[in-house]
């Protein structure tokens, strides 16, 4: 995996970081109300998932990936981070839960973002495992020669 991907998720995962942080303001002054909720759930939602994808950086070297399994799993945590703060972020502004198509353009958006977002980290969870099988499999096969 290329450095330049790598710095690319440290990047983008900097990005959903800070827009997690950004949430706990909201968080805190509507904090008893549904609306309230919402944010707090995207403050810690967006902190998780920025900090899964700087973590996630750290391991890229040392995954075996074809050059196509690579780009997946670089599109997916992109496609994570960023589908989730969108679904999320509107959940909070529109202070409704959007889990299902719904006939608002907004919670709309938010759904498909969600639904966007959940996709995203499945793939990256299984390219990421493919990965680590193919370099524990690379490592133990020429011990065993």
């Amino acid at each position: 995996m290329s450095n330049s991907s790598r710095m690319r998720i440290v990047f983008h995962g900097a990005i959903v970081l800070l827009v997690g942080l950004l949430c706990g303001l909201p968080a805190v002054t509507e904090s008893a109300n549904e609306a309230g909720r919402l944010w707090h759930t995207a403050h810690e939602g967006l902190i998780m998932i920025g900090v899964l994808m700087l973590a996630l950086s750290s391991v890229l070297p040392v995954l075996v990936l074809e050059r196509r399994e690579g780009v997946g799993l670089v599109s997916s945590l992109l496609a994570m981070g960023y589908g989730l703060m969108t679904g999320l972020v509107l959940q909070g502004i529109t202070g409704t839960r959007a889990f299902g198509p719904t006939t608002s353009p907004v919670l709309m958006i938010a759904f498909i973002g969600n639904a966007v977002g959940m996709l995203g980290s499945v793939l990256a969870a299984s390219f990421t495992i493919i990965g680590a099988r193919a370099a524990r499999r690379a490592v133990v096969a020429p011990a065993r020669a």
